[in-house]
C-alpha cells in the first residue's frame, strides 16, 4: 500500500459488480481465505451470528460513488478492528459520505482480497476517530466482478 491517494495505484479498479445470490458464497470463500491466513479459529462463546477475528491492519478503501462507479482518485487507508466471514469494522479519521466502498485487505503472506462493502454504521469515538462497520457483498478484481471468473 504505496501511496494511498494516487489514482495510478496498484489497486485500482474499472467496474462495480451488481450484487447475486452466488455473492454471499463468492465473498464468505475469498474473505475466509485471507482469515485463516492471518488467524487461527479460537473457540470462545460467541452471541454474534459469526465469529469475530481481531484485524489491526491497514485496509485500502476505494470510494464508489451513487452510480456505481470507484473513484480511485480519493482511495484512502483505513485501520482495520474486526473481521468475519460477512463483514468488517475499521477506523477512519474523517467521516465517511459513501455509502459503498471497496475494501482490499492483505495477509501478512501478501494474499489480497478486494471487496464490494456496504457500509451499515458509523459511531465517533471519545477518540475522535470513527468507528465504521459494514457487510461484504462482492469480490472484486482489477478486471471486473470476480462473479464472471471461475474460482
Amino acid at each position: 500500500m504505496q501511496n494511498c491517494v494516487s489514482a495510478e495505484s496498484e489497486f485500482a479498479f474499472t467496474t462495480v459488480p451488481t450484487c447475486s445470490e452466488a455473492s454471499e458464497a463468492k465473498v464468505r470463500a475469498a474473505v475466509g481465505r485471507l482469515i485463516s491466513r492471518i488467524l487461527p479459529k479460537v473457540v470462545t462463546n460467541e452471541r454474534r451470528r459469526d465469529f469475530r477475528y481481531p484485524y489491526p491492519h491497514l485496509i485500502y478503501l476505494t470510494p464508489i460513488n451513487p452510480s456505481g462507479e470507484p473513484l480511485n482518485a480519493q482511495s484512502t487507508v483505513v485501520v482495520g478492528k474486526n473481521i468475519t466471514e460477512r463483514g468488517i469494522d475499521f477506523f477512519h479519521r474523517e467521516p465517511l459520505p459513501y455509502r459503498r466502498v471497496i475494501l482490499t485487505l492483505e495477509a501478512e503472506d501478501g494474499a489480497r482480497a478486494s471487496v464490494v462493502t456496504d457500509l451499515l454504521w458509523t459511531r465517533f469515538t471519545r477518540h475522535g476517530w470513527y468507528d465504521n462497520g459494514g457487510r461484504f457483498l462482492q469480490v472484486v478484481t482489477q478486471n471486473g466482478p470476480a462473479d464472471s471468473k471461475a474460482d
